[in-house]
């Protein structure tokens, strides 16, 4: 069957749709992915697939002519040894354009934690190259991934996308970058586990700051996250003990009283020998008491003060997302208009093909008959009535079904098509 023909399926899960502890359990380690296509490929009826597997969203791009959601689900929790019943609430299905529109947006960075991150490309094109390189890349998806790298670099190139902040977390990170002049040599203590500091902990990482501990009430809970950032973890209870040894402070409990007082600084500043210390309050309500911020040498900042960054940039941000997400409507309506046009391509190649094979067998009987001592006349007047009723017979029969149906539509495309003109004999 050609790859026009196959059934185009998107299966993953992703930060809007999964806490860490669950992401990190559909995760594929990355000398695992070409073991793991090739386990997919055995299991369920495809063709073609990758898998892209990254600290944010594992998803499954594949095809196949009788490919179901279902066999993907299935297998992708056997394979992490879960029930796929633990992980189906989490996981979103797409097909066909709409299986084209999440991998453009994703490469495109629009569908990241951080609008517009540039890293995501790569790990899109490393994903690819992995199913390439074991022989799970076929011309579908091939075309697919080549449209959407085109629609990527549009994005890049003809939009502000990811010149933009777009977190508080990110605010908070260019905040720190103006105190510290280089983040590498800096500790950062990031304090609780949601969403805001799992954020922090990524972009925080990304931009060099290697020594990353978090701390948390049950430590057990940090885990995951330590894990995909390579962080340390402490107690909450340990906060007073360990808090001077940090240059940065990033906080977002669901804490209904503050965790850092006043006291509790003054005491890490001269332990600290008054080297300043940069503290982000993410919580609501807030997690630093206030007054620290009257404090010398410390540099505090609370939501209201990131919001303020944050929606400096907010009309920018949005006109570059909406320029983004129109280069992509139009890279998936050209890939669609792509797939159709081989399709029509590939049905004129297939009646080509099969015209040659009548005429291949009807030739292969004419040229016998005359090395049999049948007369040439005969054998090529044999060959032209063969030829005629071969040729005729699919269409003749499909005419006569359309007459008996009173297809009056049906009959003058087939007049069309077969170039049927009336003479004024046949009136």
């Amino acid at each position: 069957m050609g790859s026009n023909d196959m059934n185009l399926l998107l299966v993953g899960i992703n930060h809007q749709t999964a806490p860490v502890a669950i992401r990190e359990r559909v995760a594929f380690a990355a000398g695992d992915i070409g073991s793991a296509l090739t386990a997919l490929h055995k299991a369920v009826e495809l063709d073609q697939a990758v898998i892209l597997s990254t600290c944010n969203r594992t998803e499954i791009i594949a095809c196949g002519a009788t490919l179901q959601h279902q066999s993907l689900t299935s297998w992708l929790a056997g394979f992490h040894r879960l029930a796929p019943e633990e992980i189906a609430s989490y996981l979103y299905v797409f097909e066909g354009d709409a299986a084209v529109r999440q991998v453009m947006r994703v490469t495109s960075g629009l569908d990241s934690m951080v609008l517009g991150e540039p890293q995501i490309t790569g790990q899109v094109k490393a994903a690819f190259a992995e199913a390439q390189a074991v022989g799970m890349v076929g011309s579908q998806l091939h075309r697919l991934f080549q449209q959407t790298f085109q629609v990527a670099k549009a994005v890049r190139s003809d939009t502000d996308i990811g010149s933009h902040l777009i977190s508080m977390p990110s605010a908070a990170l260019k905040l720190a970058r103006m105190l510290f002049t280089d983040l590498t040599q800096c500790r950062a203590l990031l304090i609780g586990v949601g969403d805001m500091i799992e954020l922090a902990a990524k972009q925080f990482r990304d931009a060099g700051v290697n020594n990353i501990t978090l701390a948390n009430r049950t430590i057990r809970n940090a885990e995951p996250l330590a894990r995909s950032v390579q962080a340390d973890i402490v107690s909450l209870e340990q906060l007073q003990e360990v808090l001077p040894s940090f240059d940065i402070v990033v906080t977002a409990t669901a804490s209904s009283l503050p965790i850092i007082g006043k006291g509790m600084i003054e005491r890490a500043l001269q332990k600290r020998k008054n080297a300043p210390m940069f503290l982000v309050d993410l919580a609501v309500p807030r997690d630093i008491e206030p007054e620290v911020a009257t404090l010398r040498d410390i540099y505090a900042y609370s939501l209201d003060d990131l919001s303020q960054i944050v929606s400096e940039n907010m009309a920018l941000r949005q006109a570059a997302a909406e320029d983004a997400e129109a280069i992509i409507e139009t890279g998936v309506l050209a890939f669609a208009n792509t797939e159709k046009t081989r399709i029509h391509q590939d049905l004129v190649v297939t009646y080509r093909r099969q015209l040659e094979t009548i005429k291949q067998t009807e030739l292969s009987k004419a040229l016998a008959r005359i090395q049999q001592g049948t007369s040439p006349e005969t054998v090529i007047e044999t060959l032209a009535n063969q030829l005629v009723q071969k040729v005729a017979h699919p269409p003749s029969a499909a005419l006569r079904t359309f007459m008996a149906e009173d297809n009056a539509s049906a009959l003058d495309i087939a007049q069309q098509l077969l170039g049927i003109q009336h003479s004024e004999e046949d009136s």
